[in-house]
C-alpha cells in the first residue's frame, strides 16, 4: 500500500466522517455500523441471549454487555458467548457484581472466568460491601493473578455508591496493589455522580492510558447536584439516550480520541424504559459525535 502523509490522511478521514453524518438519515443500520463501533448493555432486553444478540446486532451495535452476579448469570453469559461466537466480530462482555455480603460472589467470578477467556473478554468487576481496604486489595490481587493465567485482564468497574466510586479511586487502588494485570475503566454516569460533570476532559487525560473500557450515556446538564440524600436515587438524569439531555459528551469523547483510546465504547441504558427506538437513536447520535471529533 502506498504511503499516505498524515495530514492528507486526516483530511480524508474528516471528509468521510462528515459525509457519513450528512447521510445518516438515509443509512441502514449496517451502514452506520461500518462507521461507528458501539456496544450496549442488555438492560431491559428480553430473557433470551441469542435473540438479544441478534436484535442489537441488527441495529448496528458491535457487542453486548451482561451482568454476572448469581450462578444463573454464569449460564446466561455462556449462552451469550456461544451465540456471539457464531457471528464474530460481535463481542460479549460481562461485569461481575462482587458483593462481599453475597455468598455466591466468590464462586461466580471463578466460574465466569473461563467463559470470559474464550470470549476474549476482561474480568470487569464492581466491588461492594468490602469490610476493609485490605479486603478490596486482596480480592483484586487474587483476581488479577488468577485471570492472568488465562490471558484475561482484570478491570475495575468504578461505580457510584460502591467501594470504588470513580476512576481516580480505582487508580489509587491499582497503584497500591501494583499488579501489572489490573486496569481501570471510565463511565460518564459515575463520574457525573461523583462530581466530575464539568471536569470530564481532565478525568480522561488522567486515566485513559490505564483504562480498557468506557461507558457513555446522555445526561442532563445539571445531573450532579451535590451529595445525594439517603435511599434510592433514580438514574434518569445521568443515563439517557444519546439524543436526550443538554449535557454534551463531546469534551469527554474528544479527550478519549486525543489520548489515543481505541478500546470498546459501551452505551449505558440502565433504567431506560417505554422509549421505543432509543437504541437506534443513540447509535446515530454516537455517529454524530464521532463526526465532530478533531
Amino acid at each position: 500500500m502506498k504511503f499516505i502523509p498524515t495530514a492528507v490522511k486526516e483530511i480524508i478521514e474528516r471528509s468521510i466522517r462528515a459525509l457519513v453524518l450528512l447521510a445518516c438519515p438515509l443509512l441502514s443500520p449496517a451502514s452506520v455500523q461500518a462507521e461507528v463501533s458501539l456496544m450496549v448493555y442488555d438492560f431491559e432486553l428480553g430473557p433470551n441471549p441469542a435473540s438479544n444478540v441478534d436484535y442489537v446486532q441488527s441495529l448496528g451495535f458491535r457487542g453486548l454487555v451482561t451482568r454476572c452476579s448469581i450462578p444463573t448469570d454464569v449460564a446466561k453469559l455462556a449462552n451469550y458467548a456461544n451465540r456471539a461466537a457464531t457471528i464474530r466480530p460481535f463481542q460479549i462482555l460481562a461485569y461481575v457484581d462482587y458483593d462481599f455480603n453475597n455468598p455466591d460472589s466468590p464462586q461466580v467470578w471463578r466460574d465466569a472466568l473461563p467463559i470470559l477467556a474464550r470470549a476474549n473478554a476482561p474480568l470487569w468487576v464492581i466491588v461492594k460491601n468490602a469490610p476493609s481496604t485490605t479486603a478490596i486489595h486482596a480480592l483484586l490481587l487474587q483476581m488479577a493473578t488468577r485471570s492472568q493465567l488465562l490471558g484475561v485482564r482484570t478491570v475495575i468497574y468504578p461505580h457510584w455508591r460502591t467501594d470504588i466510586e470513580n476512576a481516580a479511586e480505582a487508580a489509587a487502588h491499582i497503584a497500591q496493589i501494583g499488579h501489572a494485570n489490573l486496569s481501570n475503566s471510565l463511565h460518564t454516569c459515575h463520574e457525573i455522580r461523583s462530581g466530575n460533570q464539568y471536569n470530564m476532559a481532565a478525568v480522561v487525560a488522567a486515566h485513559a492510558s490505564t483504562s480498557e473500557l468506557v461507558t457513555i450515556a446522555g445526561a442532563d446538564d445539571n445531573a450532579y447536584s451535590g451529595p445525594p440524600p439517603p435511599g434510592f436515587l433514580p438514574w434518569d438524569d445521568a443515563i439517557k439516550p444519546l439524543d436526550q439531555g443538554r449535557y454534551s459528551l463531546l469534551p469527554f469523547l474528544q479527550a478519549l480520541h486525543s489520548a489515543g483510546y481505541d478500546g470498546p465504547v459501551i452505551l449505558h441504558t440502565f433504567g431506560i424504559v417505554n422509549d421505543p427506538g432509543h437504541l437506534d437513536r443513540s447509535i446515530r447520535g454516537y455517529a454524530d459525535y464521532r463526526a465532530k471529533l478533531q
